[in-house]
This record gives structure tokens, sequence and C-alpha cells, in this order.
């Protein structure tokens, strides 16, 4: 208390005033974000049939009826006669860059490979027309296996896959070129499918190798594809194009350049960054994307967008499907091996994805179920497998098919297996540990309820982590999970079994050094002799 005796002080007394909370502050988002078209997220009930899009050829119509397809999903429906229609005024005027925002497993692959088949086989002469970017191997050869399903038998063109390991540049570059000394470098192919970095490679090393004919450049899973520091790849692919200048079409821009390659940007989580997008160097980019909808929210579920933009908030930035059901496991960090077992066990869980954070924690997840199931007497055999940087493409490969056909499984992974990766029939998504952000929680639950089929994820939450959880969750979108409750007393029956698991795994560990030495000393004995 100040004793009223003193003088009258000349300033303001900060106890006299109330303080009032700052209003957050909403950016204004740019139009094209702001009022999107949406599409819808219902794939249950299809509208349009097979033959539905009169601008596809029947033999394409063909192709997908051989792969058991009635109906299309509703983003191929929107985005594959928007792009055939655009591309035919290609010739005198600049074509809009599109961006698209929908689940994992909404159909997005179809949507591009469709119209960039149908537009490039009008095209008498071979030339490089369009180039697909993918941020991993896995997904490159997925895509590629794609392309070459629609075109075989059926279209005069030529689908390339570019690998970094199992052929040198100078051997690809004899399948991408031609020399001829009359009319000097020949494409060979219509369709490059490829990495960031064996892009690149060929860009700087391989003589003749253009990307000035391109009609379209495909950038899938593109939001991996955004980060400042790492997008010098895409800097050099810019300037590989035909016209690299402003994005904006004048008269004087239109003259220089009638044609411009178009981008096609696809993504389960889109950023809504402009120092990241202006980097994409977008022409008038118009966005396609699904939408979550937000408790007492009210959101179009039209192609209709309201007149007002949206303020601050991007309707299409995380989708997952309808038919995806998210839960949550509340347990400590010391309890989540045999809470995973427990919830396999007694739910009676097949075909698992369980994703942790780093491959000795893959390793010894695996092995520890393995020794489980040992000496589990009560349950048949629980059959597990591991997938990390550490195993060859070839067994890689292998535990994919061997998971799709149900001889395994459980399969423990790393996060390379949460982007884009086409694996039929996952039931079950565990997230063994809780993700940072909310873009990687989206891609790891999205390896399930792909197509229209159900799906579960499943996230392992200790007390700890919880908050970190909740922000998730919030900035993606998502008000609460289900807890799936599992007591203490669930777990008891598996204590002993838990014990003699350990000790085993321990023992091995113990042996295995002296093994690995003795090897080394006969290599080394034989290297002296």
């Amino acid at each position: 208390m100040m004793d009223s005796s003193l003088p009258a002080l000349d300033f303001t007394l900060i106890d006299t005033h109330g303080f009032k909370k700052k209003k957050k502050v909403k950016r204004v988002l740019p139009d094209w974000l702001a009022k999107p078209t949406i599409v819808s997220v219902d794939l249950k009930h299809l509208d349009v049939p097979i033959n539905g899009i009169p601008e596809l050829d029947p033999a394409l119509v063909q192709k997908l009826k051989n792969k058991g397809c009635t109906h299309f999903f509703p983003i191929q429906n929107q985005l594959v006669p928007w792009i055939i229609k655009t591309q035919k005024h290609w010739d005198y005027r600049w074509i809009r860059d599109v961006c698209i925002s929908a689940p994992t497993g909404s159909g997005k692959t179809l949507s591009y490979v469709l119209p960039i088949i149908q537009t490039l086989k009008t095209f008498s002469t071979r030339q490089l027309r369009a180039l697909i970017v993918l941020p991993t191997k896995d997904l490159a050869v997925q895509v590629f296996k794609v392309f070459l399903y629609y075109i075989k038998n059926a279209f005069n063109l030529r689908v390339l896959l570019l690998e970094s390991k199992n052929m040198t540049l100078e051997k690809e570059k004899e399948r991408i070129l031609q020399y001829d000394s009359s009319i000097g470098w020949i494409d060979l192919v219509d369709i490059l499918v490829t990495t960031p970095g064996r892009l690149v490679d060929h860009l700087y090393y391989t003589k003749g190798f253009s990307l000035k004919n391109l009609r379209f450049l495909v950038l899938d899973e593109a939001d991996s594809f955004t980060n400042i520091l790492q997008n010098d790849w895409l800097c050099k692919v810019n300037d590989s194009l035909a016209y690299n200048g402003p994005t904006i079409c004048t008269l004087n821009t239109l003259n220089e350049s009638p044609q411009r390659t178009q981008r096609l940007l696809f993504s389960a989580t889109l950023t809504q960054d402009p120092e990241k997008l202006k980097f994409l160097k977008l022409f008038e980019p118009k966005l396609f994307t699904s939408i979550v909808k937000r408790k007492n929210t009210q959101l179009p579920t039209d192609t209709l967008v309201t007149d007002e933009p949206v303020r601050g908030d991007f309707v299409g930035k995380y989708t997952t499907p309808n038919e995806l059901k998210e839960y949550m496991v509340l347990c400590p960090e010391e309890n989540k091996p045999l809470t995973l077992y427990h919830l396999i066990r007694s739910k009676g869980l097949k075909r698992v994805i369980c994703f942790v954070k780093s491959k000795i924690e893959v390793h010894r997840l695996t092995r520890l179920l393995c020794k489980l199931c040992e000496f589990d007497e009560n349950n048949s055999p629980l059959r597990v497998n591991e997938i990390s940087s550490d195993i060859s493409q070839k067994v890689h490969s292998s535990y994919i098919k061997q998971f799709s056909d149900g001889k395994i499984d459980v399969l423990i992974c790393t996060d390379s297996l949460a982007r884009g990766i086409d694996i039929e029939r996952i039931s079950c998504v565990i997230l063994y540990n809780v993700p940072k952000y909310p873009k990687n929680y989206i891609h790891r639950i999205g390896r399930t309820a792909r197509a229209g089929h159900k799906g579960k994820a499943i996230t392992f939450v200790t007390p700890e982590h919880k908050e970190l959880f909740d922000n998730v969750l919030n900035s993606a979108g998502k008000t609460s999970l289900k807890n799936m409750k599992v007591k203490i007393s669930d777990l008891e029956q598996y204590e002993q079994m838990y014990i003699d698991a350990l000790k085993a795994i321990k023992t091995e560990s113990t042996q295995k050094p002296k093994n690995i030495n003795k090897k080394r000393l006969r290599k080394n004995k034989q290297l002296k002799k």
C-alpha cells in the first residue's frame, strides 16, 4: 500500500489499471487459399462411373475396369477433366498451376496420371513433356508402376524411372537421350519419374538433358519440397524450364514465352507459408481441397465457397478420411511394449504398421515382440518384421509384399513408410511415440483407411507428452480422440513372459559381439597371409 503522506508522483501507477488480453491477430490468406474448390471426402457414395468422364480415352477406361474400378473418387472426378481441358489452351495462353490438398488414400496419384497420359498420347514425336518428382525412391517406384500399367500395350508413350543405386548416370543417359549428328539430341522418353537428387545429377552432368519442352511438372508430397533450406534442387529445375520469369502474365511475357510448364502440387498437408510457396513460382494457382469439419463450425460441402475470404485459417490444411477411427492410449513409457503386445492380442489386430522414432528402436521392439511370441504358449504365433534404412531394397520389397499378402502380421518401421506408400489392407496404424508436428501425425495415420476402406489409428501417449499431443491435435483441427483404456491388470498376465524375453535378448546381445570378433580375427589372419 502507498503511504498517503507522501507527495503525488508524476507518473502512472501500473496497479491502478486493469489489463485486457491482447486479441490474436489473424492473417488474411490470398484468395486462392481462402476460396478453394471443395472436394468431398465421402468415398462410400460415389456418383461418377468409370465411363462418366468423356474426355478420357476408351483405352484408359478399359484399363480402369481391368483394375476393378467402378467409379471415380471425388478428387479424380474434379481434377482429371479440369487438367485435360486447360491443357487444350497450351499454345496461346499460360495455364494455371494447381494445388491439391486431400486426404491420404483419396486417389491423388490417378488424378494426375490419367490427364497426363490423355494429353501426351496425341503427340507423334517423342519429347520429355512430363516430370514427376517424389521425395523417396519407394514412392517413385510406386508411381512409375502406375504409369507403366496404364501405358503398356495401349499408347505409344515411354515412361522411365531414374534410379540412384541400380544404374549409373551414363547408362541412364542412354535410355533418356540419343545423339543424331544431323538433328542433335533426341529424347527417348515422354515421362520421367524421379527423386530430387537423381534429377539434379542429370541436370548438372548429362549433356543434352533438357526440360525446355516440359508441359507438366508434378511435385507429389509437395510439402516435403518446400523447406527453404533444402530446395536448391527446385531452383535448379526452375532455371532449366523454358520460362522462369515473373509469375505475372503480361502481353510482353506472353510474347516472350507463350508456353509455360504447368505445375501440379499434391499433398495431404499443404503449406500456407508464403515464404515457402514463393519458391514454387506458381501462376494464378487453383486449389482443390477436402475439409475437416470442426466442432460447432459450418463449412461448405459443395464446390462453392463463401464470398468472404477465410481469415487466418486454411480450411483444407489437414485432412483425413471419414473411414478412419482415431484412438489414444494413455500409458507410462515402461508399459508401452506390453501395451502394444496386449492390444495386438486382445483386439486380434492383423496387418498392423507400428511407427517408432528411430531405427534402433525399430530393431529393439521387433526383437522383443518376437521373443514375447516365443514364450507365449496361450496364443498362436505372431509374425513380426522390421523395416528401416539398414535393410536392403530387395528385403524391403519382399516384406511389403508378404505384408500385403497377409504373411506378416506386424511391421515395425520408422517414417520411411509414413509418406504416400500405398500398402494394401493396412487395418491398423500404431504410433508408438507422439509425433512433434501435425503433418507427421497426418501422414502416419494416413497409411490406413485408404480408398474408402475402414481403418484404425492408435497413438501411445505418456503423461509427460499429453500436452504435446493435445497441441498436435488442435493444430490438425481435431478436437479430441477416443481414449482406449488398458488397465495394469490386463498386462499382469504377460509379466513372466516379459522377464524371460528380456533375459533372452540380453543373453543374445552378450554372445553376438564375441562371434563378430572371431570373424574379424579370421579375416585379419587371412590378410596377413
